[in-house]
């Protein structure tokens, strides 16, 4: 054991070499263990009754997201003696008429063989950074965020008569904050602005958590 000192001071001994070492190893599995209990601490949450404040201050970070919502319209309408027009095709075609007068796609139209319409979408540069594309059951989609989903409160909670910490709630919600897309998209299905809906939602208590889980996304009320 090496020792030093200064000038008037006690002599005070200090490790080095192995020992060193090994006070070294001895303090860094303290520390570990000092954080590893605190986060343990925090990731284990007290299992206590389900009350409609503790279910309000469990959802209360999910309320306070902005969720974006997006219309979609196929790239390419068409209809004919094989499938005859209806009411969402006639959507569409307006849809893609006012993002082109919007410069954000091109629409060419044309006359089937058999009679029938076909119209195709193509993007323009100053619509590319706007609209997305993605899959769906009439084919290839033009996407456009047109709203914002927007949290207001959490309503009719209910403990499980039988199992205190299990309960279910409605969350209140609309959309809002549109977009210049939302007047373009006619296609957009039942998202008017400041209405509002609801989904059904339960609690439980479950391996030292409180969870939680939307059962119905929407619903209207």
């Amino acid at each position: 054991m090496n020792r030093v000192a200064a000038a008037g001071d006690s002599i005070v001994p200090f490790p080095v070499g192995a020992e060193f070492a090994t006070v070294t190893v001895m303090l860094n599995r303290k520390v570990f263990l000092a954080i590893a209990i605190s986060l343990l601490a925090v990731a284990c949450q007290r299992e206590e009754p389900l009350t409609e404040a503790k279910a309000r201050a469990i959802i209360e970070p999910y309320l306070q997201r902005r969720e974006p919502t997006y219309a979609e319209v196929p790239q390419r309408v068409w209809w004919g003696p094989s499938s005859p027009k209806d009411a969402y095709d006639g959507l569409a075609v307006q849809t893609l008429r006012k993002l082109e007068q919007a410069g954000l796609v091109t629409v060419t139209e044309s006359t089937r063989a058999d009679g029938g319409m076909e119209y195709i979408a193509k993007v323009t540069q100053k619509g590319f950074p706007i609209l997305g594309t993605a899959p769906s059951m009439r084919g290839p989609v033009y996407r456009g965020l047109i709203c914002y989903k927007v949290y207001d409160n959490l309503r009719s909670f209910q403990q499980h008569p039988a199992q205190k910490t299990v309960g279910a709630a409605e969350i209140v919600w609309h959309y809002d904050e549109p977009t210049n897309l939302y007047p373009l998209f006619d296609t957009k299905i039942n998202k008017p602005l400041k209405k509002p809906f609801f989904s059904h939602v339960s609690f439980w208590y479950e391996e030292h958590q409180w969870k939680f889980n939307v059962n119905v996304k929407k619903a209207e009320g």
